[in-house]
């Protein structure tokens, strides 16, 4: 009895009756028009006039439901771009790395070439070794590097070190399978030198020990006959070096403050802080040469 008046209470309050009535022809209405959807061919007229009813309802699901699938098509789509935007970028990195990596076996093999072809053009007169820089050490300080070639290759101290643009310098300290040169702009370097078109111009070339592309020609008399263009060579004359080796360009000249000498500054053939390969002479030692 006591559920059946609470029942009966319940009904008597009208906006509770009207929610339950529209509540139970909602869930009437939503699975009539469910079972009206199916494909058939014969319809009662209140299936039709459900199925006309129920189609805006349809539609409406039907955008939610397209608007539901195409957010989240939009972030998977978005993440496929974003994928393909990383393999595609990583792929330039690929492609940039090899055509760097094509260009340094292109320049490589261009001084190669004009190294091998230097060597042989000079067969007669000198004996060359190709060696390979493995290591550097460029301050104000020391201007070394250090080559791949040492004792068991018949390396020894003094020996000159050369390039088809130029002299480098000469090796200082050797070991079994390397060995040490001192480059010509370093502070302690000296090599005997003269003007080439003269050859009467005799000199001492060092270097200043702070400018790889500087040297100085240095013990000038001051009436000496070297002018700005001049191109100066080993002179064979100190012991060390071999004659007839190019080392640079007279770019000026200066006198000193009594006058009586003058040095010459000279623009060096040989880019220092460009060498990858150079020339070892075995055959080194003084002379007169060209």
């Amino acid at each position: 009895m006591g559920l059946k008046n609470m029942w009966n209470g319940l009904l008597k309050k009208k906006w509770l009756r009207n929610l339950f009535v529209a509540l139970v022809l909602l869930v009437l209405f939503f699975t009539l028009a469910v079972r009206t959807v199916q494909p058939r061919e014969n319809l009662t007229f209140i299936e039709k006039g459900l199925r006309i009813a129920a189609s805006p309802f349809q539609y409406g699901f039907k955008g939610i439901n397209d608007s539901v699938s195409g957010f989240f098509s939009y972030f998977t789509e978005k993440e496929a771009l974003q994928q393909e935007n990383d393999a595609m970028k990583k792929e330039i990195s690929q492609l940039h790395s090899q055509l760097t990596q094509m260009d340094e076996v292109r320049m490589e093999n261009i001084r190669l070439k004009e190294l091998l072809g230097y060597k042989d053009a000079t067969r007669g007169q000198y004996n060359l070794q190709l060696a390979e820089i493995i290591a550097e050490n460029n301050n104000n300080l020391q201007h070394t590097i250090t080559l791949d070639k040492g004792s068991n290759d018949g390396v020894t101290t003094g020996m000159t070190i050369m390039n088809h643009s130029g002299l480098i310098g000469r090796i200082t300290a050797v070991m079994p399978e390397s060995s040490e040169v001192m480059l010509l702009p370093d502070r302690e370097s000296a090599v005997g030198a003269r003007v080439w078109s003269t050859r009467e111009v005799i000199g001492v070339v060092e270097g200043d020990g702070t400018d790889s592309a500087t040297l100085q020609m240095i013990h000038l008399p001051h009436d000496a006959d070297i002018y700005v263009g001049d191109d100066i060579v080993t002179s064979g004359l100190d012991g060390v070096f071999p004659g007839g080796i190019h080392i640079g360009e007279v770019t000026a000249i200066e006198y000193s403050v009594t006058g009586l000498t003058k040095t010459a500054y000279l623009k060096a053939y040989v880019n220092f802080s460009r060498l990858e390969e150079v020339f070892i002479l075995m055959n080194s030692g003084g002379g007169s040469g060209n």
